[in-house]
């Protein structure tokens, strides 16, 4: 039979509130500081690919039409 495990998105806040509770305030720490550090770097890798679509991306080619050009050549 299959088993359903379930991921609780939540569980490395737990950890660290457990890690508080438990008075290991230096793991705590540092489990904070990575919690931290994977989040910026989760924010800093989505701003990179925004500003590469921003400079790197060619625009389309628009048709322009010469506003001079009284049908007469």
């Amino acid at each position: 039979m299959s088993e359903q495990t379930e991921v609780n998105p939540f569980s490395s806040e737990a950890d660290i509130v457990n890690k508080i509770n438990d008075n290991e305030r230096s793991s705590a720490i540092d489990a904070i500081q990575d919690l931290l550090f994977a989040k910026a770097s989760d924010a800093m890798a989505q701003y990179k690919q925004v500003v590469a679509k921003t400079f790197f991306d060619e625009p389309t080619e628009v048709e322009t039409t010469d506003e001079t050009d009284n049908g007469n050549d």
